[in-house]
């Protein structure tokens, strides 16, 4: 995980990687992140902090960074990520739309 945030510390900040430090801004986009918490919680809510930290950090130089995570379990919860909680888009899907049964 400390690889992780270094590396992505440094795409974040545009400082490597080959990122036009004019772009728009980066997103980078999970998957699936649902099946990947469940086998590994711990380093799931590690990674969603790590993009968080970074992402405010590279906001402070004027660069924008934005995490989308698709998950296809209504169940699925994290923990608060830098102190904001974790909501499905209610504007996507309705909640009862989401739930089986």
């Amino acid at each position: 995980m400390d690889a992780f945030n270094d590396c992505f510390g440094d795409v974040a900040a545009y400082a490597a990687y080959g990122i036009d430090p004019e772009a728009t801004g980066l997103v980078l986009v999970f998957t699936g992140f649902d099946v990947f918490a469940a086998a590994h919680p711990e380093s799931a809510q590690i990674i969603l902090d790590i993009v968080a930290d970074n992402a405010r950090r590279a906001a402070l130089f004027g660069r924008r960074v934005m995490c989308l995570v698709h998950s296809s379990d209504p169940q699925v919860e994290f923990a608060p990520v830098g102190a904001m909680p974790i909501m499905w888009n209610d504007a996507e899907q309705s909640d009862a739309s989401r739930r089986a049964g």
